[in-house]
């Protein structure tokens, strides 16, 4: 019987990471060390080389860097999302929560600021794959039907009138959280505590975030959501 360690060591042979930064001395720190924990890894320095290896191999998680030279890294992750569904980190020279929100907004999971410590980096990789391989192999959650939308713990989507709409892995975290205690208010603190168990957000704002993507996407009318709704002063609940 395999123990904790090393289950986690043969999980971590199984995923591969792409790092995205156009310094090399960040490139090979990052290489070296996630591949001492068993990951795969592969290292780009550009927007286009991203773009090119997600054309050509599946990837577990990315790490982007928000500064590249031949583009923003904020467009390559909106580019990235709009197909991919892996959880993106994305890594940055600033540190204002509105710069952390539209990193959000474009479809990362995570957000870290340089210079960082490597150690926690690597704790948020470790807690995005373990996320991700979760919702995965969540092979007991049936899928929940509420009118025309359908959120699909297989897919990791939502379904809108026979269509996936393209969550991302935290969007679909949050829509799952408020479905499953569909009727119920649930607590902005929950949701920050069940999503961000290893940081909290600075502020409600990124909570807002998400349920203003979320709304656009599934909602008919995302100014007047009839699923997605607030409860002032509290929190948020699936009708």
């Amino acid at each position: 019987m395999l123990n904790s360690s090393d289950r986690n060591v043969e999980q971590a042979i199984d995923s591969r990471i792409l790092v995205v930064d156009d310094e090399m001395m960040i490139r090979r720190l990052l290489e070296r060390s996630l591949s001492s924990e068993g990951y795969g890894v592969s290292t780009v320095g550009s927007v286009a080389e991203a773009l090119g290896e997600v054309e050509r191999r599946p990837y577990d998680l990315i790490i982007l860097d928000r500064l590249l030279p031949d583009g923003d890294g904020m467009e390559a992750c909106r580019r990235i999302r709009a197909r991919y569904r892996m959880p993106i980190i994305m890594l940055t020279t600033k540190g204002q929560l509105s710069d952390r929100v539209e990193g959000l907004e474009v479809g990362a999971d995570d957000y870290l600021v340089k210079p960082f410590e490597i150690d926690e980096l690597m704790a948020r990789v470790k807690a995005q794959l373990r996320r991700a391989r979760d919702l995965s192999a969540d092979d007991d959650t049936q899928r929940i039907r509420v009118g025309p939308v359908t959120i699909d713990p297989t897919l990791r989507d939502a379904v809108v009138e026979g269509k996936p709409v393209g969550l991302t892995a935290k969007e679909f975290e949050l829509l799952h959280l408020l479905a499953q205690r569909r009727g119920r208010a649930v607590a902005r603190e929950t949701i920050v505590e069940e999503l961000w168990p290893d940081e909290l957000p600075e502020s409600d704002k990124i909570v807002a975030v998400y349920m203003r993507r979320l709304r656009q996407k599934i909602e008919q009318d995302p100014d007047d959501p009839k699923h997605l709704q607030t409860v002032r002063g509290y929190g948020y609940k699936f009708e």
